[in-house]
């Protein structure tokens, strides 16, 4: 091999590198978003919580991941991606272990809001170090597919939960994310992108940028907003369902094991669906293919607020609902960071999960109500296809807009 050849090699084994540390950094975040959902049906009795102390608990991560995304992606824009994101694999990975162990509601509470805060500081880190090793052209795609892992992260979770006991969930939740954490620091290099970026001679000025301009100045206002838009409104379905989806089955007349495994196929036809749009979104008229995969969300939608308490129909109806309802906000973490330039990309993004993480809180909350209402499963999910709507037409929008950052 002559020395050009290695020059040219060593940068591309780098980046698959980080491509592949980051993928299996997201399947754990997909392991334990999904957790208290999954571990919920047989906590609570276990525990002795009323249905009415589940909806705290789900928001209470759901808070420490906006919080965490916010504060984590302005501090590794200002001390680095990669230091950054191990800080936040230890954090989620200790105290999601500790949450197999804690008995006192109160107790359980913090526990799963610090437990969101790493989780929310881990994932823009991922998405910039991933947009970072990949080539522009390719970025969008490349990054979109590397989402997959939290739905297939979900899937691994549905696994344990129909085999396992609750606790055990939590424990192979937080056991991921402290092995990778050694294998991140050993493995992944630093970002070349943001060292670069960072020795540049703007770059002090741009790390002590007011983060109302890093969000709208330059022209990014309107990518901004879309981007906001259709965050909150699609993460707010989609929570519902991540967090709601075993005990509204359960309502249908499925036994606990079933609804674990209707939940499995949710997330596999989250994956699936992921990796065909990740392929769509390549092609021209990327707004009509996102119009008409918000036609199938729909459609899925109904069909499972339809469905009759046999498990091959709710299975059905639950893998399409996960195919469409699941993928549709991954492509945003794939095109947000195309907005933001390198030495503002963490706040940047992080500023979008976050946003999309208040969705994340309002929809099991939304959900609660409703069923306290007495809505019932199908009115919980027919009332979610207003709100998919307006998602939809976001990121219709949001996708027909150049980027404004290499």
């Amino acid at each position: 091999m002559t020395q050009a050849d290695t020059a040219t090699t060593a940068p591309g084994r780098r980046a698959g590198r980080t491509l592949a540390l980051c993928f299996l950094g997201i399947l754990c975040e997909g392991l334990d978003i999904q957790s208290m959902g999954l571990a919920a049906p047989r906590m609570a009795p276990a525990l002795g919580l009323a249905r009415g102390q589940l909806a705290p608990l789900f928001s209470a991560s759901i808070v420490g991941l906006l919080v965490g995304a916010v504060i984590f992606g302005r501090i590794a824009d200002r001390f680095g991606r990669k230091p950054t994101l191990i800080v936040c694999l230890v954090a989620f990975g200790v105290f999601s272990l500790a949450s197999a162990h804690v008995e006192r509601f109160e107790v359980l509470l913090a526990v799963r809001l610090l437990a969101g805060l790493g989780l929310g500081g881990a994932l823009p880190n991922l998405v910039a170090l991933a947009a970072e090793a990949a080539e522009a052209e390719t970025r969008t795609r490349l990054v979109t597919r590397l989402t997959c892992g939290l739905p297939f992260g979900g899937a691994l979770s549905g696994l344990v939960a129909a085999n396992l006991g609750w606790r055990e969930i939590f424990h192979i939740g937080g056991l991921a994310p402290l092995l990778l954490a050694p294998a991140v620091a050993w493995g992944m290099p630093e970002s070349r992108a943001f060292v670069e970026a960072r020795e540049g001679p703007s770059a002090p000025a741009r790390a002590q940028e007011a983060f109302a301009r890093i969000l709208f100045g330059d022209g990014r206002a309107v990518a901004t907003l879309l981007l906001w838009t259709a965050s909150f409104a699609s993460l707010l379905s989609l929570y519902v369902l991540l967090n709601w989806l075993p005990i509204m089955l359960g309502d249908k007349g499925l036994a606990k094991p079933q609804a674990s495994l209707v939940s499995l196929l949710f997330n596999l036809g989250a994956g699936l669906g992921v990796l065909i749009l990740a392929e769509l979104l390549e092609r021209p008229r990327r707004g009509w293919t996102i119009g008409f995969w918000y036609l199938g969300l729909a459609a899925s939608l109904v069909a499972l607020a339809l469905a009759g308490p046999g498990f091959l129909v709710l299975g059905a109806a639950g893998f399409a609902v996960g195919f469409f309802v699941s993928s549709a906000p991954l492509p945003l973490y794939g095109l947000a960071p195309g907005y933001y330039a390198v030495t503002i990309r963490g706040a940047g993004v992080g500023a979008s999960v976050a946003v999309g993480r208040l969705g994340a809180i309002v929809g099991p909350l939304l959900a609660a109500s409703l069923l306290g209402l007495g809505a019932g499963a199908s009115g919980v999910l027919l009332a979610l296809l207003p709100i998919s709507v307006v998602a939809g037409c976001a990121t219709m929008a949001l996708v027909r807009r150049p980027a404004v950052a290499a």
